[in-house]
């Protein structure tokens, strides 16, 4: 029995080493670009960045400050930039603001 345990801890173990932890989509920030403040559109990596309290990666693409949105409630412009409220009730904008989010 023990002998088993062993056997498949190693199992786990190597199957662990294997497995590579991507880092997130988020491409690498631009030093030279302002520092993020949490408003809406802005490259965040937590929710804690935002004043919304929410940071959502849009189809791979980007990582922005979002908000929710319906009829009622539409998506503010940014930048000149359009958003659009998505299937999920989300604001996304085209472009996203150009800062570099809090480390």
């Amino acid at each position: 029995m023990v002998r088993r345990l062993l056997g498949w801890s190693v199992v786990g173990l190597a199957l662990l080493g294997a497995c590579k932890v991507e880092d997130s989509a988020i491409p690498d920030a631009d030093l030279a670009a302002p520092l993020c403040t949490g408003v809406i559109y802005d490259n965040c990596t937590t929710d804690g960045q935002c004043m919304s309290g929410m940071c959502k990666l849009f189809s791979g693409d980007f990582q922005v400050c979002t908000q929710v949105c319906n009829d009622a409630a539409p998506c503010p412009a940014s930048s000149g930039a359009a958003a659009k409220c998505n299937n999920r009730g989300l604001c996304k904008p085209t472009i996203n603001n150009a800062c570099r989010p809090p480390s």
